[in-house]
């Protein structure tokens, strides 16, 4: 899909060595730079050293002791139940409300993993067009019966593009309805969004009992698994109901580790958070004054699309030849692309303004 480099050589940040060559880095999904940071890499070695990768049985650590911890004081919910993956994440929910819900409404651009989770749930899949709260409707008044509860799954923010999804439109329209659940797969939104960080559901401001989220620590929080933050009840239905935890080995103590380090760093740095914004803010701000349409977002996906007379292989390519390492997309190319080609630029906290500004005039003279 993508001509640039693709061994990477040194710790993610804002900028890496990929291929024996120094670059600045704008793709990927480590937007706090955690991955690479020295405590919690500090956090995973000793880990390793402590018990090795793990307990090889379900025997929890020292490591995902602590990850428990961290992940319910950053979050302020009652339990965190950490599983496999973040892909894993929309099955292991799903399964949980499974009695909840009789139909999955599912957003027409939704990650694989939800829609991998919504084939395997065994209730009736619609899907619904992309970000139209509208036509979320329509589908509910036509393919609900009388007494069946709907089920909403949509990514909070979407990967490709950056779009953040109409969240408070969508819990309006369940409550026009009287019953339903809304669930959202906020990899990209846990620890980017929301005043504390803690996703999609805190930046629409929406609480309350039928709302739900699941997130991966790969992203945000620098490490890797995934994890379904919620009430102790919702942690005894992913128990008694899901055979993930119970089938699939969890993630490495210097994962675990790792993830734990990261959340302390960034609850203890909610500077870095305003960093990443004013940094989105900066860089969205500056492309639109080249003549991209971009939306005023604080989203650190900022999504290029292609349009007549633009070739934006031959800038993509332009760039790395500065050494400016950004993502092509092609038309359809991941879950949510649209049917054009795109640029796809991941802006992180710890990118100094020099880097942004690098990037803007690089574009500008590729143009």
């Amino acid at each position: 899909m993508n001509e640039r480099p693709t061994t990477l050589e040194s710790p993610v940040g804002p900028r890496v060595r990929l291929d024996g060559r120094e670059v600045d880095y704008f793709c990927g999904t480590s937007y706090f730079c955690l991955h690479g940071h020295p405590q919690v890499i500090a956090a995973a070695c000793d880990a390793v050293r402590a018990v090795g990768l793990g307990s090889a049985t379900s025997l929890r650590t020292p490591a995902h002791a602590a990850l428990d911890r961290e992940l319910r004081a950053f979050l302020a919910v009652e339990s965190a139940t950490v599983v496999p993956s973040g892909y894993l994440a929309p099955l292991v929910l799903l399964q949980a409300l499974g009695p909840d819900h009789d139909v999955v409404l599912l957003d027409g651009a939704a990650h694989y993993g939800e829609v991998d989770a919504a084939a395997a749930n065994g209730k009736p899949v619609v899907r619904f067009q992309h970000l139209d709260a509208d036509d979320l409707e329509r589908q509910m008044a036509r393919h609900l019966h009388r007494g069946q509860r709907p089920l909403v799954l949509t990514d909070g923010v979407f990967p490709s593009t950056g779009a953040v999804a109409p969240l408070a439109d969508y819990a309006a329209a369940l409550a026009r309805r009287g019953d339903g659940l809304l669930c959202v797969d906020d990899a990209h939104a846990f620890g980017v969004l929301g005043p504390r960080g803690r996703g999609s559901l805190e930046h629409h401001g929406i609480d309350g009992p039928t709302a739900y989220a699941c997130g991966t620590l790969s992203k945000a929080f620098g490490a890797a698994g995934g994890f379904l933050p919620g009430s102790t009840e919702l942690r005894q239905r992913i128990r008694s109901r899901s055979r993930v935890l119970a089938g699939a080995s969890a993630p490495s103590a210097p994962a675990a580790a790792a993830a734990a380090a990261a959340l302390r760093v960034l609850g203890a740095h909610p500077e870095m958070r305003q960093a990443l914004w004013d940094h989105a803010v900066h860089v969205r701000t500056a492309l639109r004054n080249l003549g991209f349409d971009l939306s005023h977002s604080v989203v650190p996906i900022v999504f290029v699309a292609g349009r007549p007379g633009l070739d934006l292989r031959r800038i993509h390519a332009r760039l790395a030849e500065e050494g400016i390492v950004t993502l092509y997309v092609p038309p359809r190319g991941y879950s949510d692309a649209p049917n054009v080609e795109s640029l796809r630029i991941a802006v992180f906290s710890e990118h100094t303004k020099d880097q942004l500004d690098r990037l803007v005039d690089a574009l500008r003279r590729a143009l």
